[in-house]
């Protein structure tokens, strides 16, 4: 174990309820910005489960942005277990909503709040664990930080406005 622990656990909880918070905000902002193109690209459009990714995604990654540049550009690769981190999140989110729907259908408000909440958790304590262990370590993992985020932003803008046709971009049926 490093010196990391305890400022990463506190930080962990801090982000948890950071990007909850957000997240949760962020589902109606589209709506209430009119429809704006610019708020499209970051938060959810429809109710598929990719547009919900971002829920995650985008507060996350603001969340760990602010970190990297107050203290944690001094860790080798902090951004890199950040995103590690937010993808074992996203996968949890998308794996949990086709399982709970093929186990009990479509799932309901509360199921997706706790899907949320349980894969912000999970985000949070992966990319703790591994800036804890050191599992990322070197300056050369920042830069593939970067561009993992860079990818998976060009990802959910491109595909808000040209998505494919495939299930985990298509709404639910009500």
């Amino acid at each position: 174990m490093n010196n990391y622990k305890h400022w990463m656990d506190f930080s962990s909880s801090v982000g948890f309820f950071f990007v909850s918070i957000l997240g949760c905000v962020l589902h109606f902002a589209y709506a209430c910005s009119n429809h704006n193109l610019l708020v499209a690209a970051v938060t959810p459009v429809n109710e598929s489960v990719w547009e919900h990714l971002k829920l995650l995604f985008f507060p996350f990654i603001l969340f760990i942005l602010i970190e990297f540049f107050s203290y944690g550009k001094h860790i080798g690769g902090f951004l890199f277990s950040g995103m590690i981190g937010v993808l074992c999140g996203m996968i949890w989110i998308a794996a949990g909503f086709y399982i709970y729907s093929a186990l009990f259908g479509t799932p309901g408000f509360l199921a997706n709040l706790i899907l949320f909440f349980t894969a912000v958790l999970l985000s949070f304590r992966i990319r703790c664990a591994r800036v804890i262990k050191q599992t990322d370590t070197g300056k050369m993992r920042t830069f593939p930080g970067l561009i993992m985020m860079l990818c998976m932003t060009i990802l959910f803008v491109g595909f808000t406005f040209s998505p494919p046709d495939s299930p985990l971009f298509i709404p639910p049926a009500p």
